[in-house]
C-alpha cells in the first residue's frame, strides 16, 4: 500500500491550533455524506478525523473571521459552510467514505489523508492534495500538486489550470487512459508515454499500464504538466 507522508501538512495544523475557532460545528456523518465549503478569500485545509476520534466524526472550524461572517448548517447527509465576507480560513475534517466539495475565489486549498473523494477549486491560489483515494481539482491562476494513491476510481479524474503547472503522482499500478494537453508549456512523465507537439503546445493521449475504462484528463492553458508514478515509500 502506498503511504502518504504526514509531515507535509504539519504546519497547517499547527497554525489552526494556535487560536480557538470563531465558529465550529462537529458531529457524526455516515458513509455517503458530503461536506460543502464555499469561501470568498481565504485558505481551506481539509483532513481526516483526528487520531483517536470517532472515524465518522466531522468538523468544520472557521478562523480569522467574526462569528457572523460564515454560515454553517447541516441538512440530513450534507453539511454546508459559506463565507459571507472575505478573510475566513477553514479547517475541515471529514469521515471515511464521504465527499468534500471545497472552493474559494482566492486562497490555497490543502487536502491530506482524507479517506474519501475530494473535489476542489480555487480561482487564485495553489492546490495540494495527498489522497489515499482520489479527487479532482481546478485552478484559475496557481498550481496543482496532487498524489492519488488509489489505483481504482470510477470514470475520469480531471485536473485543470488556466495559468500555472500541474504535478500529479498516480499509483504506479493504476490502469487508465490518459489525456494531457498544454497550450503553452511542456509535458513530462516517467510512465512510458509518447505525445505530439505543435508550436508551444503539447499533447499526450495514451494508456498507462495497458489502459482501462477509467481515465485521467489534465488540461493546462499556460504552464507545464508532470505525470509521475507514485511508489511505496521505503
Amino acid at each position: 500500500m502506498t503511504r502518504i507522508a504526514p509531515l507535509v501538512f504539519a504546519l497547517a495544523l499547527a497554525a489552526c491550533a494556535a487560536a480557538p475557532p470563531a465558529i465550529q460545528q462537529a458531529g457524526i456523518l455516515p458513509e455517503g455524506s458530503a461536506i460543502v465549503v464555499r469561501n470568498i478569500s481565504g485558505d481551506i485545509d481539509a483532513f481526516a478525523p483526528e487520531h483517536g476520534a470517532d472515524p465518522d466524526r466531522y468538523v468544520v472550524a472557521v478562523y480569522d473571521a467574526p462569528a457572523d461572517a460564515v454560515t454553517v448548517e447541516r441538512r440530513q447527509l450534507v453539511v454546508r459552510a459559506r463565507a459571507r465576507r472575505p478573510g475566513a480560513r477553514f479547517l475541515v475534517r471529514g469521515p471515511r467514505g464521504s465527499t468534500m466539495d471545497l472552493s474559494t475565489d482566492s486562497g490555497s486549498i490543502m487536502v491530506a489523508d482524507f479517506e474519501g473523494i475530494a473535489n476542489v477549486h480555487t480561482g487564485k491560489g495553489n492546490v495540494r492534495m495527498l489522497l489515499p483515494q482520489y479527487g479532482n481539482a481546478s485552478v484559475g491562476t496557481g498550481s496543482i500538486s496532487a498524489n492519488i494513491a488509489s489505483d481504482d476510481w470510477p470514470g475520469t479524474l480531471r485536473f485543470t489550470v488556466d495559468a500555472g503547472n500541474v504535478e500529479l503522482y498516480v499509483n504506479e499500478h493504476a490502469r487508465a487512459q490518459v489525456h494531457m494537453h498544454t497550450d503553452d508549456g511542456t509535458i513530462y512523465s516517467d510512465f512510458p508515454l509518447r505525445g505530439t507537439s505543435r508550436g508551444s503546445s503539447e499533447t499526450i493521449d495514451q494508456p498507462i499500464n495497458g489502459g482501462a475504462a477509467r481515465a485521467l484528463d489534465i488540461e493546462v492553458r499556460k504552464g507545464s504538466i508532470r505525470l509521475m508514478q507514485l511508489k511505496p515509500q521505503i
